[in-house]
């Protein structure tokens, strides 16, 4: 029982579900290793967050923040949290409430 208690997984922080893998790894303060880590989730995604910009002129992109939102996107947080070990997962923690301390 005791080992089962220290593998458990550490829960996602709260608005971190409508991060992309990419903003992780540009915009938190963690190490090289996860950052690559993570940018492999990205290469990955087989649905991710279009980019913004105009549809009429970049095909692909959306204009407005809210065409971003899609949780189906597999480049979010949610999508390969899991796949992160325990230490990592302290790590995007640690940095999340760093750079966000009122959340």
């Amino acid at each position: 029982m005791a080992n089962r208690r220290r593998n458990r997984k550490i829960k996602m922080p709260a608005g971190m579900e409508f991060w992309t893998a990419d903003e992780c790894a540009e915009c938190l303060p963690i190490s090289n290793a996860l950052s690559g880590k993570l940018w492999g989730f990205l290469d990955e995604a087989k649905n991710p967050t279009p980019l913004g910009g105009d549809p009429g002129e970049q095909p692909g992109t959306v204009e407005t923040p809210e065409e971003r939102l899609d949780p189906d996107n597999d480049d979010k947080a949610p999508h390969w949290w899991d796949r992160l070990e325990k230490s990592e997962q302290q790590e995007l923690v640690e940095a999340w409430e760093k750079e966000h301390p009122d959340a």
